[in-house]
């Protein structure tokens, strides 16, 4: 009965506010089902946390080679594959394999992959380059070390000179392929880019990772700059030339011209944060 009692005190304007409130309330259930929610993308780059490399050390107490081998993992975790392309040494990437190096200069696997990760995937040639060069610091003869390096510099930088200075000091190691040498001097001798050289210098580079991400970088790379060549060749009526893409498939002809059955993007060189979109080059359409 007080139930009863007390619901004779409700006026109609308080009913009205319940009709209204009990409506708002269901219709955003039925909104919130029905609906497509807007996708929120967080950028790694902006949401990746460091700490900086001198603080990391005042803190290890004398637990450097765990913390560094702990922020390698995570690094490995963590890795993306978003383009970086700017030359001020803040990607989150290089911030962390330099804090890596601080706390463990001897950690190799921190320059090798980290320096062809950072140029290859992230576009980071600034960072990848200093990275390199720190690592050369601590061995200054290692063969995979100064290829990389020089790799970087003649392939993606476009700084001849230093890419040669580099394959020079490794290209009588036992370690390096028969035809650095002649490579070499052929690099001194025309002094520019020359893509018969990098597709060989590309093919060398495969052989030296297993990471899944690099190789197909690498080989989209490769297969970009033979249909460049093998094209221009075709294309001008001249009989030396390969007659097939760098996935064994033949150059189809169209309109009297040969063309590429596969799409690719043109290759160019990262130097001078030169990173303007390129469109995709699909000559079959």
């Amino acid at each position: 009965m007080r139930t009863l009692k007390l619901g004779k005190h409700i006026s109609t304007h308080e009913l009205l506010l319940l009709g209204v409130g009990l409506l708002c309330f269901f219709g955003a259930g039925i909104l919130h089902q029905e609906v497509k929610k807007p996708l929120i993308v967080l950028n790694k780059q902006d949401t990746a946390f460091n700490v900086n490399k001198d603080i990391l050390v005042l803190l290890s107490a004398g637990n450097k080679r765990l913390i560094s081998d702990s922020l390698w993992i995570q690094t490995l975790m963590e890795s993306d594959l978003e383009h970086y392309g700017k030359t001020d040494l803040k990607s989150w990437m290089y911030l962390r394999f330099k804090s890596i190096a601080k706390l463990d200069p001897y950690f190799y696997q921190n320059y090798s992959w980290g320096g062809q990760y950072l140029s290859i995937i992230k576009d980071d040639l600034q960072g990848a380059i200093d990275l390199m060069e720190e690592g050369i610091k601590i061995y200054p003869d290692d063969y995979r070390l100064n290829y990389l390096l020089g790799f970087t510099y003649y392939h993606e930088f476009g700084n001849y000179d230093k890419g040669i200075h580099y394959f020079e000091k490794i290209m009588n190691n036992e370690q390096a392929p028969h035809f650095l040498k002649t490579l070499v001097n052929k690099m001194k001798i025309e002094k520019g880019y020359n893509i018969d050289v990098t597709l060989n210098l590309i093919k060398n580079q495969l052989q030296l990772t297993n990471d899944k991400h690099l190789k197909e970088k690498l080989n989209k790379d490769f297969y970009a700059l033979k249909a460049e060549r093998d094209l221009k060749c075709l294309n001008a009526g001249k009989n030396d030339c390969d007659e097939k893409d760098a996935n064994g498939k033949n150059y189809v002809k169209r309109n009297g011209l040969l063309y590429s059955s596969d799409p690719f993007i043109k290759y160019r060189l990262k130097k001078k944060g030169d990173f303007s979109p390129i469109q995709e080059i699909n000559i079959l359409k």
